[in-house]
């Protein structure tokens, strides 16, 4: 990262136009920006990537990369994204306000600040949906801050120096200000569903203002009792590079039930949030190994398929481009 601080500084460091579109997307608080960025850009522009993929297919290399950047960007489709976002269907919130959640029934026995980030809020939501669905079904008041807040670990990772360390102030004081809102409230935790919005907001020490710890929801719902139905069935899990569960997917994974056999299937998805729009000659490479490593582990064999947050993007359509894996369906926080 320092390299490529570098490098920025000195003026050699370029940026796509895609990757700059993603960032200030991510980077606006803005309701109708959000609204008209998301409509034409992720899921018009999507639709029309994905239709332009096949057009695309016969002018694909059969062996290799293409060498035009207009090609590798049609290597493989992008996964289409829900129609409503996290916002679209809870209470409106304005971007100095928070809203919080209690459990239907009897009084909430612990209380957690839920940080859902771009990928959970914007992008697939249906993810943070399911979290909060899963946290306020354990009997978990959930405090939710205000819109469209970025952990800034893109702009950090596209040396975007002057927007991280934007994004890093603003969710620092709204933090702190949450914080100082409920201070007659013991937190139980801050919980996240996105591997690199906990390294982001592990730099912030987020944990420490809400109980002390940060981590995964689907670790915060074993540990609070959640179980599933037992299946006899073996899963494929891919742990992402970044990952909120640090290690110990399959162990959560197998006392939450539900899932039989887990076993990891190695490799980076590719998608590695905006390096796939930068550099989409290196994701193409990353994406057809991550394919080889399913279908050695799937060996003719249908499975199915656990991901989390930005693998959701990444791997179930493009892989099954490939012919790789046939998905039969997802389990966990979203059953």
């Amino acid at each position: 990262m320092l390299e490529k601080q570098v490098l920025a500084s000195w003026g050699y460091k370029s940026t796509t136009a895609a990757t700059r579109a993603s960032l200030a997307y991510l980077d606006s608080r803005s309701p109708a920006f959000n609204r008209l960025f998301r409509g034409a850009v992720v899921r018009l522009g999507g639709a029309v990537q994905r239709a332009a993929c096949d057009l695309a297919g016969p002018l694909q290399p059969a062996d290799g990369r293409p060498g035009a950047y207009a090609l590798q960007m049609l290597r493989s489709p992008v996964n289409p994204v829900p129609p409503e976002t996290l916002r679209d269907v809870i209470p409106p919130c304005e971007p100095d306000q928070v809203l919080v959640f209690e459990p239907q029934d009897g009084e909430a026995e612990r209380t957690v600040f839920y940080f859902p980030g771009c990928g959970s809020e914007r992008l697939q939501s249906h993810v943070s949906m399911a979290a909060l669905h899963v946290l306020v079904t354990l009997g978990t008041r959930v405090v939710l801050p205000p819109p469209f807040l970025c952990c800034g670990y893109p702009a950090y990772f596209n040396a975007k120096t002057d927007q991280h360390s934007r994004n890093v102030l603003r969710d620092t004081i709204l933090f702190s200000q949450i914080r100082d809102m409920f201070s007659y409230v013991t937190f139980d935790g801050c919980v996240v569903t996105c591997g690199t919005c906990r390294e982001g907001l592990e730099a912030m020490e987020a944990g420490a203002l809400f109980g002390g710890r940060l981590l995964d929801v689907a670790a915060y719902a074993q540990e609070r009792g959640l179980k599933l139905a037992p299946v006899a069935e073996e899963f494929l899990y891919h742990a992402p590079c970044h990952d909120s569960l640090e290690g110990r997917a399959e162990q959560v994974l197998v006392k939450l039930g539900g899932f039989g056999e887990v076993r990891a299937v190695p490799h980076c998805c590719s998608e590695a949030g905006t390096l796939a729009l930068s550099r989409p000659d290196i994701t193409d490479a990353m994406l057809h190994r991550k394919r080889g490593a399913f279908e050695e582990a799937l060996g003719g064999r249908r499975s199915r398929l656990q991901a989390l947050l930005l693998t959701r993007r990444a791997l179930p359509e493009r892989l099954a481009a490939g012919h790789a894996a046939a998905p039969g369906g997802t389990r966990g926080w979203e059953a």
